[in-house]
Order: structure tokens, then C-alpha cells, then sequence
């Protein structure tokens, strides 16, 4: 056991061999639930040791040059390991493929207030343009909307039941600010999740010749199936056809491209006919569709509660990390070119992503109220 602790005090001071990294692998295969000491600083709680460990685990790059992929086992094994490590106190698992850059000491700078990761939050605007706050709002009926019923059902979850009557169709639009998230079930059965600055006008009963939506943002679909009427998702750029099927679209105007991707089932993007697996690229600017093999597991993590980082800049990064704390990024300094890897819980509070960030790049980062200071 005093072995085991001692690699891990090596490991964390990055003073471990390529062999004892080894030997901590090795130890993570044959594990078998037992408790094991944590090997604390003095003055350290074990949700700071946690911290160090994610921040020497997960995010991993090299300078100007684009990291070399992990092994889908081991990269989604690094996601076991996130969630062994927040969920089991006595339990540590390592994992390191990649050579970290040496590092200078890190100031790091506190924030005088943590900023929370995203809450369930949304607001309903209503056909006559009145607003509920879902989060203020008590579990239960809310409102009458044409022939449906809607109804909070839980937080962070609202529904739509139709009563058999023969309504008016209208619609609402369900707005997620950021910060937030939210899953919406429509009057077909059909599920979505919206992320973090994201809105979806739908109408309150599905009548005609299809089922019409219209998305800003980012959205995880799970339609119901019905081949008589089919399912469309339309966006600024975009128009996705559906019919049963699990799908992910994201159209957000701050990013350059908007993209669509099939986990099964069959949709069409531009008279192109998507597999299982594969995703729709368009380019608003250059006008061009591309279809490629989708990260699945990438393009899902901010459903499952991740931030999964694959060959990604610091920019791109922090976008997203703007939408999910609600914050504005300021930069005072040129971001570095570095591409990380890995991945982090998205349930962990600003501070501690930025760590992560901060331990294994160029940049240093700096909380300002709302804003996040970019520095040198």
C-alpha cells in the first residue's frame, strides 16, 4: 500500500517513470474496489487532491502540433476514471498517454465568487407572448396551449399532453440562456435536450403533412417515429429531415460551422443521406456541405455531463465553456496554439476547469465578475 502511495506522490509531481507509470496502470486493471489512502498534502482536503489528480489526468497536448489520438478504450476509459474520482473518496485511478510540457510555477487566481456550471433553467414564452420562468415555476400544469396540456414535470424536464380535443394549433418556444440546460417532450413523444444558449419554437400539436421545429443553438433529438408525417429540424443554415431516429444538431452563430449528426436511425441534410456515425458539415461562409465520421462520444459528452476535448484549440474551448458558465471571455493576450485532449466533468464549478486548463497549457486565466481574463 506505502508502494502504491508513493507512486502516486511521484506521478503527481510528475517525477514518475515510464515504468511506474506502468505499474500504476496495471494497478488500475487489477482493481478491485478496496480503499486506499489518500496521499494528502498537508492542509489539503481530498476535493483539492481530486483536483490535482484531474488536473495531471485529463487534459494533455503538445505545442503547434496536433496531439496524436487516443484508443477509443482509453480515451473512454479516462471518462470511467472522472467519474471514479468524484465518486469514490478512498479510490484513484491514473491514466497519462501523452509527455507534458515542463512547467513554471502557476499563480493562480481565485475568484472572490465560484461560478457555478450550468442549472436547469429555461423560459417558456407562450402563444399569446407571455413568459413562465421554468425555474421559479412549481411542478404540475402550467398552461393550456391549443389542444395540449403542459406540464413541468420534474426539474429541469417539461412535457406537452394532448387532450384529444380539436385546439387551435399554436406554438411556444422553449429558450435555454446560458448556463443553462433543459428537456423538452413534445406533443409526439418525441424527446430533446437543448443545451446551454440554445431555443426551440415548436407547435403545441403536430398536424399536416409533417412535424416542423425550428432550432438556434444546440439540441440532442430523440424523435418518435412516424413515417407519414416526418420530423424537421430547421436552423438558420440547415434543414434536417428525420424520421424515426436519435440525432445531434448544433447551430450556434458564434461557431463556423453548423453540424448535424446521426447516432441511428436515418436523417437527410441537403439531399444527402447520413449512416449511423457520420455527420453533416455545412459552411455558411464557403456554401459547402461535407459528410465525415462523427466522435460520437465527442459530440454526446455535453449531454452525458462531460466536456470532451479531442484536438481542440483554447478558443473553440472556451466557447464553450463561455455558453456553459455564462461568462464573457476577454482576451489580453494572444491564446496559445497548443491542441488539448481529454476531458472533464461538466459539473465542477468555473475555477477548477480553468485550472485544468491553466496546468496543462500556455495561458493563465483570470475570473473578472462575468468575464474571464485570458492572460499571458
Amino acid at each position: 500500500m506505502q508502494h502504491l502511495k508513493d507512486l502516486i506522490q511521484r506521478y503527481l509531481k510528475g517525477r514518475a517513470t515510464p515504468e511506474e507509470t506502468s505499474a500504476l496502470e496495471d494497478w488500475y486493471h487489477s482493481f478491485d474496489d478496496s480503499e486506499v489512502p489518500l496521499p494528502l498534502e498537508p492542509g489539503e482536503d481530498p476535493a483539492q487532491l481530486k483536483q490535482r489528480l484531474l488536473s495531471r489526468l485529463l487534459p494533455v497536448m503538445q505545442p503547434e502540433t496536433p496531439i496524436k489520438a487516443m484508443p477509443p478504450y482509453r480515451r473512454y476509459a479516462v471518462a470511467a476514471t472522472v467519474a471514479l474520482l468524484v465518486a469514490a473518496a478512498g479510490a484513484i485511478a491514473l491514466w497519462h498517454r501523452y509527455k507534458t510540457l515542463p512547467k513554471k510555477d502557476i499563480a493562480v487566481h481565485m475568484p472572490l465568487r465560484e461560478i457555478a456550471p450550468a442549472q436547469k433553467k429555461a423560459l417558456l414564452t407562450l402563444a399569446d407572448g407571455s413568459t413562465i420562468a421554468l425555474d421559479d415555476a412549481a411542478n404540475g400544469a402550467l398552461s393550456q396551449q391549443g389542444s395540449a396540456r403542459v406540464v413541468k414535470s420534474s426539474p429541469g424536464q417539461l412535457s406537452y399532453q394532448a387532450d384529444g380535443s380539436a385546439g387551435e394549433v399554436v406554438y411556444n418556444t422553449l429558450s435555454v440562456p446560458r448556463g443553462g440546460q433543459y428537456q423538452v417532450t413534445l406533443p409526439d413523444g418525441s424527446k430533446v435536450w437543448l443545451n446551454s444558449a440554445s431555443s426551440l419554437r415548436y407547435p403545441t400539436a403536430f398536424k399536416g403533412t409533417n412535424r416542423k421545429v425550428l432550432l438556434t443553438g444546440q439540441a440532442y433529438f430523440e424523435i418518435a417515429p412516424n413515417a407519414i408525417q416526418p420530423f424537421q429540424v430547421q436552423t438558420s443554415d440547415m434543414e434536417v429531415q428525420v424520421l424515426g431516429t436519435r440525432f445531434d444538431v448544433m447551430a450556434y452563430a458564434d461557431e463556423p460551422t453548423v453540424n448535424a449528426t446521426l447516432l441511428d436511425g436515418k436523417i437527410k441534410v441537403h439531399d444527402k443521406i447520413l449512416q449511423p456515425g457520420q455527420q453533416a458539415v455545412w459552411s455558411p461562409t464557403a456554401g459547402q456541405l461535407r459528410i465525415s465520421t462523427a466522435d460520437v462520444h465527442k459530440i454526446m459528452a455535453w449531454k452525458n455531463g462531460l466536456f470532451v476535448f479531442n484536438n481542440m484549440d483554447l478558443p473553440t474551448i472556451l466557447r464553450e465553456v463561455a455558453r456553459w458558465y455564462d461568462v464573457e471571455i476577454v482576451y489580453h493576450t494572444v491564446p496559445g496554439k497548443e491542441l488539448y485532449g481529454g476531458g472533464i466533468s461538466r459539473n465542477l464549478n468555473l475555477s477548477a476547469v480553468l485550472h485544468v486548463l491553466e496546468e496543462n497549457g500556455n495561458n493563465h486565466f483570470k475570473i473578472n465578475g462575468k468575464q474571464v481574463v485570458v492572460l499571458p
